[in-house]
């Protein structure tokens, strides 16, 4: 499975009620699933997800992305490109976060 179809996946299991995260707008997450479908696998802001995701795993378990980005989509705001952004933007602060715990753990 790629990580665009994982994170189709993950997406839909939350429209369908069962995901993650509850949904306060189902139809706007439901256009941001489309966007996401449509991009195409090179998209650059998937890739560099698809980093994230492989260097520690941080983006599935960023409560920033899962628990404040994707249930507020829709309310105020269903910029898809910008939602992509933000979650994009979340999970590099992150992944910054926990290299730098590593970096202070090493010895010297």
């Amino acid at each position: 499975m790629t990580f665009k179809e994982e994170f189709l996946a993950e997406l839909e299991d939350c429209l369908r009620g069962y995901g993650a995260v509850p949904v306060r707008d189902p139809g706007a997450l439901a256009r941001f699933i489309e966007y996401v479908r449509l991009l195409p696998e090179d998209d650059s802001r998937l890739r560099c997800l698809e980093g994230v995701d492989q260097g520690s795993g941080s983006f599935w378990n960023n409560p920033a992305v899962w628990w404040e980005e994707v249930p507020r989509f829709g309310v105020g705001t269903a910029d898809c490109s910008a939602l992509l952004d933000r979650m994009l933007d979340e999970a590099i602060s992150d992944e910054i976060d926990v290299l730098e715990m590593e970096i202070r753990e090493l010895p010297g």
